[in-house]
């Protein structure tokens, strides 16, 4: 077997660990610490090939659904336990008679007041700056 071969045998065992422990703890870095493989080295294998970092991406999000599980199994442990901050937070994300609640109040008016002159003048500028205006005036000259 020849070095190369070697060398690129060792690093697919080294992406497959990384990649296990990734699917275990959803970090690069903790997952990085666990196999004894630097983060420099990741990147590096992740900017080289769009095959391994697809391969990362797809281990993160399996490594976070797992991570979600096991938090959500130890939320209904303290559920169990009768654990107030755990009946809260359970109730406030799934029911929304708990949620979080904003309640608006108040009264909207409209006022029928003419124009000011200066208003006025801010109008007539900004429909001479506009292009319905300047179409009026090419419109009036086709007739003609």
């Amino acid at each position: 077997m020849s070095k190369n071969n070697k060398i690129e045998t060792r690093q697919n065992k080294a992406k497959e660990a990384f990649l296990d422990q990734l699917k275990r703890t959803p970090t690069i870095e903790t997952a990085c610490q666990k196999v004894g493989i630097a983060r420099a080295t990741i990147y590096r294998w992740i900017r080289s090939t769009k095959k391994f970092e697809k391969q990362v991406n797809d281990a993160l999000t399996e490594g976070r659904s797992f991570m979600s599980d096991i938090a959500e199994n130890q939320l209904f442990s303290l559920i169990g336990d009768k654990k107030i901050e755990a009946i809260r937070l359970y109730l406030s994300t799934h029911n929304p008679r708990y949620g979080n609640k904003l309640e608006l109040s108040g009264a909207i008016s409209t006022k029928d007041e003419p124009l000011t002159k200066e208003q006025k003048k801010l109008i007539k500028e900004a429909l001479e700056l506009s292009s319905i205006r300047n179409y009026e005036k090419t419109k009036e000259r086709k007739t003609k």
